[in-house]
């Protein structure tokens, strides 16, 4: 099949490449020619290991091309499928009229008979909406809507758009068979509902998981006030056979980024919209904020004033598996310890270059081990993997020996080592 995936952030790029792979003839649109012509030389715009490779392979193999010209990518195309990041302000909520501006841009140019499929972020109703406009605009065409969300996670995109649980696959009853030759060629495991239920069901996915989470970090908070650890709560939690081994119950940072905090807001809106007291979803942000700040809490705790102090952070990314800073606690935390008066030293294996407004704020080391001499405290922002492995003898350089790991990264590697003060969210100090 001819698909032209429109919008080319993290989650087109991850389409364009995984549809080229399984076979597809594929065309990646976006109207910025900065990232066309990186894309050309298979340089996608966020870090995610192995799609470099992919889309280069792909390119080679003359199945997936970009251009900023729609007339070239919607050319007898068989599939349009939107992919553009529904981009959230400070306070997480989305704004989608980027998507519907774009779309309105190239709508004339679609084909009759294409098979248009949504998965950007958008709250329940905009493919309704979307649908509508197109046939108000364009009554001579046919073309079918569907609405499949996406379940990609930053670091293991590739392998969950090729390897998904199910694909949920939202349309209209009577053009299922429509969409069944582009779904089948990713996955068996089929989930078919209305527009409305698939959307709302991106909604609940990430409501359900942003309310794990604050559950779990509660949780872990009381365990520190009562010598529980939460870690063994947790195993508890995972091994009732009505909860599962895989629930999201793991205590450590809050979520942030965006991706969970947007669906959280549109279910708030629905809310509002239909006069329904939402008590639960209504307090899972203001939970989720609260715990945004136990690092800056703790290190007022065991450090007292920091001025003068110098702090390390290691890890600088919203979450590990990308180079991505935006809307970055950590990023967050750095600012705020600078504001106290200390000095911030980061180390991030992603990370080789601050953006300029940082510059005045961190001291970028490219260094592991240098980054924590003659430091009074250690910070473990970002659960990188690299630092599950960091060799005890660093810490030593240390000048206080103090660390504050909210995750636990290190928590193994440091279980032995007495002289060190170890602080995790829901566990005593070591």
């Amino acid at each position: 099949m001819k698909i032209c995936v429109f919008g080319l952030w993290h989650l087109g790029s991850v389409i364009s490449a995984c549809l080229a792979k399984l076979g597809h003839t594929v065309v990646g649109l976006d109207f910025n020619k900065d990232c066309i012509t990186n894309f050309q030389n298979a340089k996608a715009p966020v870090s995610e290991p192995g799609l470099n490779e992919l889309i280069h392979e792909n390119i080679q193999r003359k199945n997936l091309s970009f251009t900023s010209e729609p007339e070239i990518a919607l050319a007898k195309i068989d599939v349009l499928w939107v992919g553009f990041d529904t981009p959230v302000d400070e306070k997480d909520n989305a704004d989608f009229s980027l998507i519907v501006k774009n779309f309105e841009k190239i709508s004339k140019l679609v084909p009759d008979q294409t098979k248009i499929i949504v998965s950007s972020q958008v709250p329940v109703g905009f493919t309704r909406y979307l649908r509508n406009e197109f046939q108000i605009k364009y009554p001579g065409k046919k073309v079918y809507f569907a609405y499949s969300p996406e379940n990609l996670r930053l670091g293991k995109s590739l392998k969950t758009f090729l390897e998904p649980d199910r694909i949920i696959i939202g349309v209209n009853s009577d053009e299922k068979e429509k969409f069944l030759p582009v779904f089948t060629t990713i996955s068996d495991r089929l989930e078919w509902m209305s527009i409305e239920s698939a959307e709302m069901t991106k909604h609940a996915i990430n409501a359900f998981l942003a309310t794990s989470i604050c559950f779990a970090n509660e949780l872990a908070t009381l365990c520190e006030r009562v010598g529980a650890n939460a870690n063994d709560v947790e195993r508890g939690l995972k091994t009732e056979e009505r909860i599962g081994p895989k629930a999201y119950l793991t205590p450590g940072n809050a979520f942030s980024g965006g991706t969970l905090a947007r669906d959280v807001r549109f279910l708030q809106n629905i809310g509002k919209k239909n006069l329904l007291p939402l008590y639960l979803i209504n307090s899972v942000l203001e939970s989720n904020d609260f715990h945004k700040t136990w690092i800056q809490r703790k290190c007022k705790e065991i450090l007292g004033d920091l001025n003068g102090k110098r702090i390390t952070v290691l890890g600088l990314t919203y979450k590990p598996g990308t180079n991505t800073l935006r809307r970055s606690m950590s990023v967050e935390l750095c600012e705020w310890i600078k504001d106290q008066g200390a000095e911030v030293t980061a180390f991030d294996p992603a990370i080789h270059e601050l953006p300029q407004d940082l510059l005045a704020v961190i001291s970028l080391s490219a260094d592991l081990a240098r980054s924590v001499e003659t430091a009074d405290c250690i910070i473990v922002a970002t659960k990188w993997p690299d630092f599950q492995k960091i060799e005890t003898d660093i810490i030593t350089m240390m000048r206080r020996k103090t660390i504050i790991d909210p995750n636990g990264c290190m928590e193994v590697l440091l279980g032995n080592v007495h002289t060190i003060e170890y602080f995790a969210v829901g566990r005593s100090s070591l």
